[in-house]
């Protein structure tokens, strides 16, 4: 029996009705994959979840919590920043130092246009860091990866003016235990004159930990809660030896209660100033990466400055032979 036009027609649109129900059917299991690293935008900040477990969360809304002096807002930042099992690390706006933000950079001892510019202690008024522009939000089931755009302005004669345009690539890879994540960041003066940045002891990329693990001469100010903190390199076991040393990785562990965590940074050898030094504070739970410590440099309008980190964190703490093979991973 010969099949009808009318019959092929039929048949043909069948298959074609079944291709793109299909179709459908994947991309809704795509877009809800929850295997896949995804960035979630609540309105004032994108979390980088794997998952669903969150990794961390940039705010690109200006934060200000109750109660703070105006001068401490602050936008384009870290905070919080996770351990695999949910745990914050970083503080945002803490108690002593408030000009600490999570995970941030920032200058602190510049000259721009015969004037000393601060952009890090933002209670001297001089400058600050504030969020421009999402660039780029990628999920993929390997990694994951957002482009951010902050710029670092000058206060001068009452003006705000733009001077570094400074970009952040955060690139998050599929791995949960533990998290791991590659920071590049690229500096480029904007301006029309010529940014000074001078010699000095801190300023760059900085993390600022919990309140409770503040140490006032070496004193735990926390009476009520049991809690744990070091600052250890592979080179070092103290917070006071690792200061301003060159280490290949610093590992800054804290626990509060039964609730234990770890945060290692990697400087990456393509760095301009490979190794970089370290400055790890005697009291404060916080340390940053820093190439001013012996000598500093000019940045010229339209020359860019670039650096590379690699970020871990994790629940138990790591062998530094773990450490070491993490840093050499070519994911």
């Amino acid at each position: 029996k010969e099949i009808s036009t009318m019959e092929l027609y039929k048949v043909y649109y069948i298959l074609i009705s079944i291709f793109f129900l299909q179709v459908g059917v994947y991309a809704q299991e795509s877009e809800f994959d929850h295997s896949a690293v995804v960035f979630e935008d609540d309105g004032s900040a994108i979390i980088a979840k794997i998952k669903n477990k969150p990794v961390f969360q940039y705010n690109y809304k200006t934060q200000m919590p109750d109660n703070t002096m105006e001068y401490y807002k602050r936008s384009g930042f870290i905070h919080p920043l996770y351990s695999p099992d949910g745990a914050v690390i970083t503080e945002g706006f803490p108690e002593k130092h408030t000009h600490h933000h999570g995970m941030f950079s920032a200058w602190v001892n510049t000259k721009f246009r015969n004037e000393k510019i601060d952009f890090w202690n933002q209670q001297e008024k001089t400058g600050t860091v504030v969020f421009k522009e999402i660039l780029e939000v990628l999920s993929e089931k390997k990694y994951g990866q957002l482009k951010t755009k902050q710029q670092h302005l000058a206060f001068i004669a009452g003006d705000k003016i733009p001077v570094l345009e400074e970009i952040w690539t955060l690139k998050v890879y599929n791995s949960i235990a533990p998290f791991i994540w590659d920071i590049t960041i690229e500096q480029k003066n904007i301006s029309s004159s010529n940014l000074q940045i001078l010699k000095y002891h801190y300023g760059g990329l900085a993390f600022r930990g919990r309140d409770e693990w503040y140490r006032e001469e070496n004193t735990l100010q926390t009476e009520d809660t049991d809690v744990d903190f070091k600052v250890t390199t592979n080179f070092h076991q103290s917070r006071l030896d690792a200061n301003h040393s060159i280490p290949d990785w610093v590992l800054m562990y804290g626990r509060i209660g039964k609730t234990a965590m770890n945060l290692i940074v990697i400087p990456l050898s393509t760095n301009p100033e490979y190794p970089d030094y370290l400055r790890v504070h005697p009291d404060f739970p916080y340390f940053c990466f820093t190439p001013v410590v012996k000598k500093g440099f000019d940045l010229k309008p339209s020359e860019t400055f670039k650096t590379r980190y690699r970020i871990i964190t994790a629940t138990q703490t790591p062998s530094e032979q773990m450490i070491k093979d993490i840093a050499n991973k070519k994911f």
